[in-house]
């Protein structure tokens, strides 16, 4: 052999023999090994084979870090191991080719002689033996070194190889799409367990005895024998929307489908048809149930929206209903100015008109007669004419005592009288009050009894008596600075309400204290005197009585009383 030294003996050539043979038989025991273990092995295979003091094994980087891998003789210092490491880094080994060299040993004074060879014909890993022999490496040394990176090149690439295999095949074994294979004729070759899952079938076996068309729906089958499938063939790749059939309940299933071709490396020519389909179910529904939220949010939006144009509109028609409310306060102030206008007119005209007839009457004739006898001088007829102007003065006499009897002037009825709520009455008087005097000038307040809510009264005639009094009180109040009127409510047994209207002004004159409420008595300089009269004559046709006294503390307080819910004794 060429590539050996003479041997020194045929034991020598044996025992060669023998371990590159050792040699050869190692991948068989590699197949469950991983890099490691391999690299171990050989190691120490060599470490005997050689006679090595140390076997370095570095093998193929990961990530670009290395790992060593060493079988060192137990008596070598692991300085020397250390140092061995940086000259290997200084000579660049693990990077160029075979090398020998000798690396001085400072603590033994002897040198070691180095040895190292690539694994495989690339890469960065690397096979290093020393000795401190002289005579190492022999060629056979040398050959078996060599042999044993060759061999750990092969087992590093292998086990590599099938690592990426390895990590493929789990990838797709635990991936959640349908992932599949097929010939390209649309025979099944493979379908991943998850693929098998989605579509309803039990093993991989009941797949491979069906045919890609058997997935599709039957509704889709022809577009992807015509169209879709010839379109991969040809192409090399489509993608989009199919439906699968579920072969447990025969109902459709959305896919988002991947089909690609897989070519020959070598000849490029088309091998198989792949897929890596995804289960589009889950976001078919949340697609469906986002558009049943969305047209559940269009139809509460419009709802909204109806409410808020009834809103609106109820917002419009109550600001209709208070400036209405506002006219008829206006209409109301008027037509109560207007009714005690003509109540007042209309009552005092009546009654002047049928007590005062007969007396104006008599007053007429009386001086018609006395101007006639006056014409004659004759003693008889002055004598007539006296005694007819005396009839004339008695019957004036008589209706200046008319004019200051008439104290119930007017007779009024049960006509348009109910049961009324006597707050909101009040409060509309008050206001009608109110609209005759300047802003802020004046204070109203009001003071309800629970228990005397509603009254059975004419409404117009008792807010009239009402508006009278509180203007007489702001009247009154017409000189101060501070002017406030309360109005109160006050329940008296079961039949009558008692309704009291107090001011703070000067009170009522002594003079006319008595005759407050008699016909053109006033306290008032410019006052008719009649407000107050046609005041107590409503009431007294209502049952109740009208009445005034001292405020404590200054002031006077009107009171009148009216019946509740139809009771019409007077209290």
């Amino acid at each position: 052999m060429p590539w050996t030294e003479p041997l020194a003996s045929p034991d020598e050539l044996r025992r060669c023999l023998r371990d590159l043979v050792a040699l050869s038989v190692l991948p068989a025991a590699w197949r469950n090994y991983d890099m490691r273990q391999i690299g171990d092995s050989i190691a120490a295979a060599l470490i005997t084979m050689l006679a090595a003091d140390f076997v370095l094994i570095i093998p193929p980087s990961q990530d670009n870090q290395l790992t060593e891998l060493i079988r060192s003789d137990r008596d070598l210092n692991p300085a020397t191991l250390d140092h061995v490491r940086t000259v290997l880094k200084q000579e660049n080994a693990i990077f160029g080719g075979a090398k020998e060299f000798s690396v001085a040993d400072g603590n033994s004074g002897n040198n070691l002689r180095m040895a190292t060879v690539p694994i495989g014909l690339t890469g960065d890993a690397v096979l290093a033996a020393g000795s401190s022999r002289a005579t190492f490496p022999t060629k056979t040394e040398t050959l078996l070194l060599t042999t044993g990176a060759n061999q750990a090149a092969i087992a590093f690439q292998q086990w590599l190889g099938d690592a990426d295999k390895r990590r493929f095949t789990t990838l797709v074994q635990r991936s959640t799409d349908f992932v599949g294979i097929a010939s390209l004729d649309g025979h099944i070759q493979y379908v991943n367990p998850a693929g098998l899952e989605l579509v309803g079938l039990a093993t991989l076996d009941d797949a491979l005895r069906l045919d890609l068309l058997d997935f599709v729906s039957k509704e889709k089958r022809r577009v992807v024998r015509s169209e879709i499938w010839p379109l991969v063939l040809r192409t090399g790749r489509w993608k989009g929307e199919l439906d699968l059939t579920h072969f447990g309940s025969g109902l459709p299933i959305p896919f988002l489908i991947d089909w690609f071709r897989i070519d020959d490396p070598r000849t490029g020519e088309p091998m198989n048809i792949a897929t890596v389909s995804r289960d589009l179910s889950v976001q078919k529904l949340a697609e469906a149930e986002l558009h049943l939220l969305n047209d559940s949010l269009e139809r509460r939006v419009e709802q909204r929206t109806i409410e808020l144009a009834e809103a609106h509109r109820k917002l419009v028609a109550e600001t209709l209903e208070r400036a209405q409310a506002g006219l008829r306060i206006d209409e109301l102030r008027n037509e109560l100015i207007h009714m005690a206008r003509l109540t007042a007119a209309g009552q005092m005209a009546a009654a002047l008109a049928h007590e005062l007839t007969q007396p104006l009457t008599a007053i007429i004739n009386s001086v018609n007669a006395a101007k006639r006898l006056l014409a004659h001088e004759d003693h008889a007829s002055l004598i007539i004419a006296q005694d007819a102007a005396n009839d004339a003065a008695a019957q004036a006499l008589r209706a200046s005592e008319i004019i200051g009897s008439l104290r119930n002037f007017v007779k009024l009825d049960d006509a348009g009288r109910r049961d009324e709520a006597l707050p909101s009455m009040m409060e509309e008087a008050g206001a009608l009050a109110l609209s005759s005097v300047a802003p802020l000038t004046v204070r109203l307040s009001f003071d309800f009894d629970v228990k005397a809510r509603d009254v059975f009264v004419n409404r117009v005639q008792i807010q009239q008596v009402l508006v009278n009094l509180i203007r007489n009180a702001f009247e009154a109040m017409a000189d101060q600075q501070q002017r406030e009127v309360t109005l109160a409510t006050m329940a008296i047994g079961d039949d009558m309400v008692a309704v009291t209207v107090s001011d703070m002004g000067p009170g009522i004159h002594d003079d006319i204290a008595g005759r407050l409420f008699e016909p053109f008595v006033s306290n008032k300089r410019d006052g008719m005197g009649i407000g107050l009269s046609i005041s107590r004559s409503i009431i007294e046709a209502h049952g109740g009585r009208l009445t005034a006294k001292p405020r404590p503390g200054g002031g006077t307080v009107l009171r009148f009383t009216v019946p509740r819910h139809g009771v019409a004794d007077a209290c």
